[in-house]
């Protein structure tokens, strides 16, 4: 039995479009399942963020790191709500500031805080010394003057965060599309067109097929008398 002319192509073309498709939906899918885009609302996060600004987090971080910008929820803070700070000390670590100081101290050294709003870690003054124990974190915004955080909770573990209590660690949009989305829908993207392609190829294949000789069905045929 003759195939009619351009099936193949058609048939990939149709296997490529539902491929390109499911590669795409699956990027899509496996982005929101990993990440949570957030708007943040105030000024704590100045000038790292400002009111409005969109960040990204990616959920369930199997680490977090000393200068991660996060997300968390806190009951013990009173904050059920997703509040953003800056991971400025992780277990194990002591951290110190007082009043007066130039910087915090990490370790019994100077940290760097080139993200601290006019240069004053420490304000407004409000003195610390912590060893961060086992499984928290200790938190602060960068906009020192306007921020409630670690700080002001010296009564709950020291103003340690629970590991736990963090929902997120900011990323940069782009490494988040390439983590997910990346290689898939650069795949479906490209299986799109070329199917498209494989489309028209096989109508046209079709259309340039030449009518078949012999009798056409449904004319009438004359005897010579």
């Amino acid at each position: 039995m003759e195939h009619r002319p351009g099936r193949k192509l058609g048939i990939w073309a149709i296997v490529l479009l539902i491929s390109g498709v499911a590669l795409n939906v699956g990027g899509v899918a496996l982005m929101v399942s990993r990440f949570e885009p957030l708007y943040f609302a105030g000024d704590s996060m100045l000038p790292t963020l400002g009111d409005g600004d969109e960040l990204l987090l990616k959920k369930d971080p199997p680490e977090v790191r000393r200068g991660d910008i996060v997300g968390y929820r806190s009951v013990a803070w009173q904050r059920p709500y997703l509040s953003v700070g800056r991971v400025v000390a992780v277990e194990g670590d002591h951290i110190a500031f007082a009043k007066g100081d130039a910087t915090l101290t990490l370790n019994g050294e100077p940290l760097d805080e080139p993200y601290v709003l006019g240069g004053a870690p420490g304000d407004p003054g409000l003195s610390f010394a912590v060893s961060v124990p086992k499984g928290r974190v200790f938190v602060l915004g960068d906009n020192r003057g306007n921020s409630e955080d670690s700080r002001y909770f010296p009564e709950l573990q020291y103003g340690t965060l629970a590991v736990s209590d963090v929902t997120g660690v900011s990323v940069p949009w782009e490494n988040a599309l390439m983590l997910t989305c990346g290689v898939a829908s650069w795949v479906g993207s490209l299986a799109l067109p070329v199917a498209l392609g494989l489309g028209i190829a096989a109508r046209v294949a079709r259309r340039k097929q030449p009518v078949p000789a012999g009798p056409v069905w449904g004319a009438v045929h004359l005897e010579d008398s």
